[in-house]
């Protein structure tokens, strides 16, 4: 039986990055993967699917709220403008 400081699943771009970084640091590490071939889907498709946590941020409307509460903010009251030049 084998000995690994590190397992990693999955060796899309997050798995990759692990197990890089690990060897850097003269760890052993086993990298396992569903696919017969390494890489994940950033290698073989080009792209990345949108996070999960990011899709449902977008679908709840964060954007919109953000912006409508500035939209709706009072005004900040501008300093009084006096007449002397800005000279120091």
């Amino acid at each position: 039986m084998s000995h690994y400081d590190l397992i990693i699943i999955g060796s899309g771009p997050a798995g990759r990055a692990a197990a890089i970084q690990a060897g850097k640091l003269k760890r052993r590490v086993l990298v396992v993967d569903a696919n017969d071939r390494l890489g994940g889907v950033s290698v073989h498709t080009g792209t990345i699917r949108q996070n999960p946590a990011r899709t449902a941020l977008n679908l709840s409307g964060w954007r919109e709220r953000s912006f409508m509460a500035a939209a709706t903010a009072p005004k900040k009251k501008s300093a009084p403008k006096t007449s002397r030049p800005a000279c120091i």
